[in-house]
């Protein structure tokens, strides 16, 4: 397989002139791709129908389209026969897929993200047990940054197979607390004042309603199931607010939480 070359140009003056267009065809190309790359970024982010995970893959493809077509026209300039060049190009691609096919793998996974949108930029993500605030979905990485700063890159296939939870698509976010009282505190009395304690707090949603139980008997407490829904933007603050309130509230009906106790017995040996 081969491209052919007209070395009917190959004259000096002749082969100056193409080499100066097909430069002058690059250089040209390569600023107008840039520029329809960032124009396509720019109007995607301002018509508001795509979303801004997608927009950068837009732009660069748009871009990617334009040198393909500069690099065509440069080498049709210098004449290049550009059918066995894409048929070499071909051949090449597909032994290079196949060494790469975890890359490929990765690029199938992030189109799939990118149609099924499970998640967009500035949602706030759990992937697979990694969480964080989503930067950024390319073709073969998603990048996150963790709930502490800290930046996450994911491969887009472990990203297409994991379990993702969207924090914030959730409208409301369930609230679970285990409240440890004593044995021989009153297990009514406890239930009561922690009831008040939600009502109280008016981040805490009627409805669904909210469940205050006895849950099980540990080895040093009775374990209270506190159990409510909020909003899912007041959820850290309401479960802190109420952890907090419940402690306080126990502490001045005279019913606190048990601290864990071990019973060590010392055996006197018998003397011989």
């Amino acid at each position: 397989m081969s491209f052919d070359f007209d070395w009917s140009r190959l004259n000096l003056e002749g082969y100056a002139v193409h080499v100066g267009a097909a430069l002058a065809i690059f250089v040209v190309g390569w600023i107008l791709a840039a520029w329809l790359g960032r124009m396509v970024g720019q109007a995607g982010l301002r018509s508001g129908r795509l979303s801004p995970t997608v927009v950068p893959v837009f732009a660069k493809l748009a871009r990617l389209a334009i040198l393909v077509m500069v690099i065509v026209a440069a080498l049709n300039e210098l004449g290049v026969e550009t059918s066995g060049l894409f048929a070499m190009i071909g051949a090449a691609g597909l032994a290079l897929g196949l060494a790469l096919k975890d890359t490929v793998s990765d690029v199938a996974a992030g189109i799939v993200l990118l149609v099924l949108r499970p998640f967009d930029v500035g949602e706030a993500v759990n992937i697979g047990g990694t969480g964080g605030i989503v930067e950024a979905v390319d073709l073969f990485q998603t990048r996150l940054t963790s709930f502490d700063g800290v930046p996450i890159v994911l491969n887009n296939s472990a990203v297409r197979t994991a379990i993702v939870q969207n924090y914030s698509r959730a409208a409301q976010r369930r609230i679970e607390l285990d409240v440890r009282i004593g044995y021989g505190d009153d297990i009514g009395k406890a239930i009561a004042i922690v009831t008040r304690v939600l009502e109280a707090d008016t981040r805490v949603l009627r409805d669904p309603p909210w469940l205050v139980s006895a849950k099980s008997l540990g080895e040093n407490a009775v374990v209270l199931l506190v159990r409510c829904t909020t909003r899912a933007a007041d959820y850290e603050p309401t479960l802190f607010d109420l952890t907090r309130a419940i402690k306080e509230a126990l502490d001045a009906a005279g019913i606190h939480i048990p601290l864990p106790q071990r019973e060590v017995r010392v055996m006197e040996r018998p003397s011989a």
